[in-house]
């Protein structure tokens, strides 16, 4: 076993002193650096419209946390605006969510979404990339996307304490940001 750690650092050691060596390891000075274009791998995204599929999964889950705030809270109706987010800041509160329930968090996220929606003008729209297809909100035709089907439900798996309201403020001035653009 030492034979071979000392095998490896001296074979680590030779590829360094040959790559140092090398005549392709060039040296760059700081104005090269500032102009260097680096080699651009611009990932393929197709953004489209929500399919029938998606539409009515959405829907689904805004059925389903409007169900759980009339059972836990009474709350009947929800304006669909931020109007809306002391009720959902109460219905974490008085515990409406089982921690491992991903699907009730991201519920949460979309009603959250819509509430975006409506607050600044965003579009849901389906978002695909080499990671997968998710539902998004966009700003207009730009490049400009906002994920909150996650928001809630990413925090939860990492343990992060917020509530609706700071997470509302920050989001709000990200896509103020990007709009005032």
């Amino acid at each position: 076993m030492t034979r071979l750690v000392y095998s490896s650092i001296t074979l680590l050691c030779l590829c360094c002193s040959v790559a140092a060596e090398s005549p392709a390891a060039k040296e760059y000075l700081l104005e090269d650096l500032k102009n260097y274009e680096f080699e651009n791998e611009r990932e393929e995204l197709i953004i489209e419209d929500l399919s029938v599929l998606q539409s009515y999964a959405l829907d689904s889950q805004r059925k389903e946390l409007r169900d759980l705030l009339a059972r836990k809270l009474g709350v009947l109706s929800l304006e669909g605006n931020k109007n809306d987010l002391p009720a959902l800041q109460q219905l974490i509160l008085a515990g409406g969510f089982e921690r491992k329930d991903v699907r009730a968090w991201q519920s949460l996220g979309i009603v959250f979404g819509d509430i975006l929606v409506a607050e600044h003008g965003l579009k849901w729209i389906s978002y695909e990339d080499d990671l997968g297809k998710s539902k998004a909100l966009r700003w207009r035709q730009t490049d400009n996307f906002v994920f909150p089907v996650t928001f809630f439900s990413k925090r939860i798996h990492f343990k992060e304490r917020f509530t609706i309201s700071e997470v509302y403020e920050q989001i709000s001035r990200e896509i103020r940001a990007f709009k005032n653009y």
